[in-house]
Formats: C-alpha cells, structure tokens, sequence
C-alpha cells in the first residue's frame, strides 16, 4: 500500500500518467537500500533514510515500491535468471544450474541481514506475497522446458521451493553454515537421486 492507501508496481514500467522513469534514480534507490540494510538492519530501515542516501525524495519512492517491503525484496533478493544450458539434455547439469543460481541469490550479506524481517512482513501480505513469488519465478517457464515435462517440468515449481526453502533454513536457523560448493552438490545429488539418472522422476 501506498502512502495515500493505493498501490503500486516496481519494475520498468512507466509512471502512470506521466514521464517515464529515470533509470538513474532507481539504481540509486536500490544501490541505497542494500548499504542502508548492512548498516541498520532490516528493522532499522526506514525510506527516509534510503531517500536522503540516494539523493531523492520518499516520494519518488512511493512511485516505484509500494513500500519499504517491496523494494527491500528486489533490492536484496534480486530474480536471477536460471542459465539454460545449450546441447542435448543432462539432468544433473539442469539441476545444478539451478540449485547454483538459487545460491547466488541467496549467498549475500544484505540478504541473510534482511531474510527474516523481510520473511515476515512478506507473508503478512498476501498480495505483496503473490507478486514478490511471481517476480522470482518469472523465468521458470522457460527453465521448465528443457526439463520437459516427461521428466520433471511438472515438478519444477515445487523443485524450485524446495531449493529455496532448504537455502532460507540454513540462513535462518544454521547461521553459520555457508551456502558453499559443497551444500551445492549436496543438493543435486539429493534432487538427481531422487529422479534417478534417467530424469524418470524415480530413484533406482
């Protein structure tokens, strides 16, 4: 919600009835909030403070994020495109690809500072929770289909979570535990192994 009690949409897209909007004011926005949160936490954030860092107005936040929820998510939890490899299919390396880009989405400092505060207010809202879950897996369509559905594109939504899920939990709850090579490819070899080698979504 708005400051006025209206609601609006980050992204490209234009200001509703007026110039489009300045590229320059909005990294600076984002450049801003990632400094702000390793220095005041989550908590501590306010948009004033991300305003008056970033050279500009609360204002021309509002026009951008509907609030400091919102723009906290695409500032620190970026949508990272899963690579799509090229050539003949290999489920491993499919798997691997996205278990990979999870990590990189995950492995940062300003995320494991704003996860749990972010966490809560994003569930408090289920429309800010559906958009921020769709803006994630925006890319998954296109990663579903080198799955194919006959070996797990059905699944991969659910795959997708489980990554995410298994990620949050050890930033949360393991605070010492790296999202390293090696939890990497732990994780593709539980996933693979539980689709066996052939992708037949059975383990041998």
């Amino acid at each position: 919600m708005t400051a006025d009690g209206g609601t609006s949409r980050a992204g490209s897209a234009k200001s509703a009835g007026g110039r489009p909007r300045d590229g320059r004011i909005d990294a600076a926005i984002i450049t801003a909030t990632r400094e702000l949160i390793l220095e005041t936490g989550y908590p501590g954030l306010t948009l004033s403070a991300i305003a008056a860092r970033a050279g500009t107005t609360t204002a021309a936040l509002y026009r951008r994020w509907s609030g400091k929820t919102q723009l906290v998510h695409e500032a620190v939890l970026e949508a990272e495109t899963v690579p799509v490899p090229d050539g003949p299919g290999d489920l491993r390396g499919d798997i691997r690809a996205l278990v990979e880009t999870i990590r990189v989405m995950f492995d940062q400092p300003e995320v494991r500072v704003a996860l749990p505060g972010l966490i809560a207010d994003t569930v408090a809202d289920p429309e800010l929770h559906d958009e921020m879950i769709a803006r994630l897996a925006r890319n998954l369509p296109d990663f579903e289909s080198r799955f194919g559905r006959a070996r797990s594109g059905d699944q991969l939504p659910l795959l997708a979570e489980v990554v995410a899920g298994a990620a949050t939990f050890r930033i949360l709850v393991r605070r010492d535990a790296a999202l390293d090579d090696d939890w990497v490819d732990q994780m593709v070899e539980l996933i693979a192994g539980r689709w066996g080698e052939d992708g037949s979504g059975a383990a041998e």
